[in-house]
């Protein structure tokens, strides 16, 4: 007994003080050093018996989630969350590496029990409520943040998200409402305001968000990011001259500012002067240079030389930043297809038949799909600017909706195979939210368009949701298509837009999903050619405005006069009469499009 216990001593003295030291404090040592297989051999040698042996698995699994090995990260969390079941920390760990691996719903349980341990720590309300946002639990969600804005009055994240999750759902009584109790609460940061600007200029509220800038321009003169802030509001709102003044004094206080180099050259009535350009060339090259405002830098000078037919050096410039973006945004062509595949293998003409009783007679949506830069801003634009229209612009609605469905249903299947779970009552309650957001954004208009590209992949929602509704498919030559998108910085997602060959894949996958709603799908769809629209002038625009089921009017032809808000990234375009220098724009470009041609062959 006497030798087994001095044995077990001895065993304990080993585990903690290794070589003369901790085992958990040299194997935090070694991980901040980056020393990750030293500093595992570290946290191995503590016993269950030690005090630190919770907290080395939980590091040794964010080791492992670092060493790309999430299963043995998983596992390791819940076994330490087993060791120390009352240490929110944990269970915040064991949820974060979930949800960084795409398994949301498995991550809402564990920041429950985080948050429910320690009710104080709100970054873990507000990582809850955005999780639960993203597997469809809106209504959970919005509960959760207001309960920390509640618990906080100043938490600038809970606002933000409240009022964000507001604009998404289609309530933008709700979404302002928020952001004026956020501006009542709010101190004199600097940082604050600028942020709580932006979320004004997020759901459209331009009057506000150009005030506030205003306001701590007054305050700070130099606060070159409040000047770009308002040079960017400006710029939405059709105001080029006075933005482009802003941009430029927020690159004299900060040459930084990539986005700002982006934002002035899209405006192309803007000259940037060659001083200007000169020192832009030179700090995109700096060793220290970030890599997004080097993104950023990169698509402007492409821009610049694209302008002056330099189209080597523009060919130059895009590549360098759409790799800068890319290495930050993965994408996957393999799960886009397969989302394709699913689709266009649910959504047949039998199924619609079997559902022809489901929905809202309402002929007020109208759809403008397709890829991104085929002519949505342009068709919306022609179409806003009737008398009796709305152009909504890039409407999260129906998105929100696919997200929601599994959760709303009760089912465990995704979309698209969900969609067969709805039923009449289901239809007319989410048919009445789409509707009630379009009142909210305007109540006396006898069409509203939703002109975010990528409904084309929920269109099958929409049938079951709008029969009467009409959808306008804008399609463009192929190379000239993705050309401009790989030509482009976009405000969020399409990852695939910043590589050829995913940009041709998805293309093809496009055309596919298309081709098979022609049909099956049981809407009025109209498919329009960019190069037919601009070639046609007022014949197409007659066509155009006949597609929406609307009488003609010749302000329509006046469209680029139209005074409302553009968010997208054609917010020059489309102020602009229709002109045709986009056509065959890629022939410049062909000796650098040879994996685009591949992709779009196969």
């Amino acid at each position: 007994m006497t030798r087994k216990g001095s044995s077990r001593t001895r065993r304990r003295r080993a585990a903690a003080t290794p070589e003369g030291g901790d085992p958990l404090a040299e194997g935090m040592a070694l991980h901040r050093a980056g020393r990750l297989e030293a500093a595992e051999r570290c946290y191995r040698r503590l016993r269950r018996r030690d005090a630190g042996y919770g907290e080395a698995l939980r590091l040794r699994a964010v080791l492992a989630h670092q060493q790309r090995r999430p299963e043995d990260a998983i596992a390791l969390l819940r076994r330490a969350a087993e060791q120390q079941p009352r240490n929110p920390v944990v269970h915040h760990t064991l949820a974060e590496i979930l949800r960084a691996v795409g398994r949301d719903a498995e991550a809402v349980p564990a920041y429950r029990r985080a948050r429910a341990l320690d009710p104080q720590r709100h970054a873990t309300g507000i990582d809850l409520a955005d999780t639960l946002a993203a597997v469809g639990e809106s209504d959970e969600a919005l509960a959760v943040y207001r309960a920390v804005a509640e618990a906080a009055p100043g938490h600038d994240d809970a606002h933000e998200r409240i009022a964000m999750l507001c604009h998404e759902r289609g309530e933008p009584g709700a979404a302002r409402a928020e952001l004026e109790r956020w501006r009542a609460a709010a101190g004199s940061a600097a940082a604050t305001r600028r942020r709580l600007g932006a979320a004004y200029a997020a759901i459209g509220a331009y009057v506000e968000a150009a005030a506030i800038h205003r306001a701590q321009i007054a305050a700070a003169p130099g606060d070159a990011a409040a000047c770009a802030a308002l040079g960017g509001v400006l710029q939405s709102q059709g105001e080029f001259e006075e933005s482009r003044r802003w941009f430029e004094r927020a690159l004299d206080i900060d040459p930084g500012l990539g986005w700002v180099y982006a934002a002035l050259v899209a405006d192309r009535g803007y000259r940037l002067p060659a001083e200007r350009e000169a020192a832009l060339g030179a700090r995109v090259e700096a060793e220290n240079t970030e890599p997004t405002a080097g993104m950023h830098m990169h698509f402007a000078l492409g821009q610049l030389h694209d302008r002056r037919r330099e189209h080597a050096q523009a060919f130059d410039h895009f590549r360098a930043g759409n790799r800068l973006h890319a290495a930050a945004a993965p994408f996957d062509p393999a799960t886009f297809s397969d989302r394709v595949d699913r689709i266009i293998a649910t959504c047949s003409p039998t199924f619609f038949a079997e559902r022809a009783h489901l929905g809202d007679p309402s002929e007020r949506p109208v759809f403008i799909v397709g890829m991104p830069r085929s002519g949505t801003s342009l068709v919306e634009q022609i179409i806003a600017s009737h008398p009796q229209a709305h152009g909504a612009g890039e409407l999260d609605d129906i998105r929100r909706m696919v997200r929601e469905l599994p959760a709303r249903l009760g089912t465990r299947r995704r979309y698209p195979e969900c969609l067969a779970d709805i039923d009449a009552a289901g239809a007319g309650a989410l048919a009445e939210r789409y509707l009630g957001a379009l009142d909210a954004r305007a109540p006396a208009a006898a069409r509203v368009t939703d002109k975010m590209p990528f409904n084309m992949l929920w269109l099958g929602l929409i049938a079951l949701l709008f029969p009467n509704a009409r959808v306008i498919y804008c399609r463009r030559d192929a190379l000239d298509n993705c050309l401009s998108c790989y030509f482009q910085i976009f405000s969020r997602g399409l990852r695939f837009a910043y590589d050829l060959t995913h940009l041709g894949h998805v293309y093809r996958e496009h055309e596919r999903l298309m081709a098979h709603w022609r049909q099956a799908l049981p809407l009025t769809l109209h498919t329009v050619d960019y190069e037919t629209l601009v070639a046609e002038g007022e014949a197409g625009i007659r066509r155009l405005i006949d597609c929406a089921g609307l009488p003609w009017d010749d302000r329509c032809l006046d469209f680029h006069r139209s005074e409302r808000e553009v968010r997208t990234a054609s917010v020059w375009q489309v102020r602009q009469p229709v002109y045709g220098s986009s056509v065959a724009r890629w022939r410049a470009y062909a000796p650098w499009l040879g994996t685009l041609r591949e992709a779009l062959a196969r």
